[in-house]
């Protein structure tokens, strides 16, 4: 945890972010802060003439999330920022330029205010490769003090120390923030998910979010391997959350969105539980090749021929 001091400063120092946001980041919406909540609703593409192109949630003084709007890319990911003493860590770029850069810019520069820092270190991390996860890296080269990490696999093995991938378990220290890195291949083959121990958050990306979990058939026994040995993990740790990276479930269970669909009406609330993990590890062993589209209430694993 950071010291007293700086957290005292939590409640005012977001109240100086939403001016500057309301001033200087007109394409961007920012929702009030609930210590360790999350907001009522995320911005959806009901009204895209009056939506903004990205909204920034503050979970904590540490941890921001960005949702990209429906309006900009259908896909509408979810981008995480963890701030440690030293370095952040970015999980994913977007899947389009909708403003990210100036987003994280200003977040950054105004959390450096809140802890009296002059500088700290971006690393650009992805969740996986996948095109609607890395595009907003481009924005980022030019960006002074940042390390961009390859969206391939020898890039994410060569960073993180992987030699024996898909075992082994990489701890990135952020400065007094420690994140478990670990290898996730089934959706794809450089797929990761990252334990926050400051938040004991789960961020599983593409694996495990609301909404359909795509692998290809030829895939499933590497998503199968990686999601047991992800609930193994699990059960080592505390998880008040489980985030991932999309969200394309409505609110009826069961039931998603149309692939491509330009707004999400009644949207489902991003967090799972690691219940939900354990309902689809328990699925597992019943699966038969080739596997068939599974609907549960809050996700669908989704095979593709």
């Amino acid at each position: 945890m950071f010291p007293l001091y700086l957290r005292k400063k939590f409640h005012s120092s977001f109240i100086l972010i939403a001016l500057i946001v309301l001033t200087s980041w007109s394409a961007t919406a920012v929702s009030k802060v609930f210590p360790n909540a999350f907001p009522k609703a995320w911005i959806n593409g009901v009204n895209c003439a009056t939506e903004a192109k990205g909204q920034v949630h503050q979970y904590d003084e540490n941890l921001f999330i960005i949702r990209q709007s429906v309006c900009t890319n259908f896909e509408a990911p979810f981008i995480y920022l963890l701030f440690g003493k030293n370095k952040v860590l970015m999980q994913d770029s977007g899947a389009s330029d909708f403003g990210q850069r100036q987003i994280v810019d200003n977040v950054i520069k105004q959390w450096l205010i809140d802890n009296e820092l002059n500088t700290i270190e971006l690393i650009v991390s992805h969740s996986h490769g996948h095109g609607d996860h890395v595009a907003g890296d481009s924005l980022f080269i030019d960006r002074p003090n940042t390390q961009i990490i390859g969206k391939d696999l020898d890039s994410v093995k060569r960073f993180f120390g992987f030699n024996h991938w898909p075992d082994g378990m990489y701890q990135l220290d952020l400065g007094g923030r420690r994140i478990d890195i670990l290898p996730l291949p089934g959706h794809q083959d450089a797929h990761l998910a990252l334990y926050d121990y400051e938040t004991q958050i789960l961020f599983t990306g593409d694996s495990l979010y609301p909404g359909r979990i795509y692998f290809k058939q030829e895939n499933f026994e590497a998503f199968s391997q990686s999601m047991k040995k992800l609930y193994k993990y699990a059960q080592t740790k505390t998880v008040k959350h489980i985030l991932g990276t999309h969200i394309e479930m409505t609110q009826q269970p069961g039931v998603d969105y149309p692939f491509t669909a330009k707004a999400h009406k009644n949207e489902r609330k991003l967090e799972l539980t690691i219940q939900h993990l354990e309902q689809l590890v328990n699925w597992l062993p019943n699966a038969k090749l080739p596997v068939k589209k599974q609907v549960f209430d809050d996700f669908i694993l989704y095979p593709i021929n």
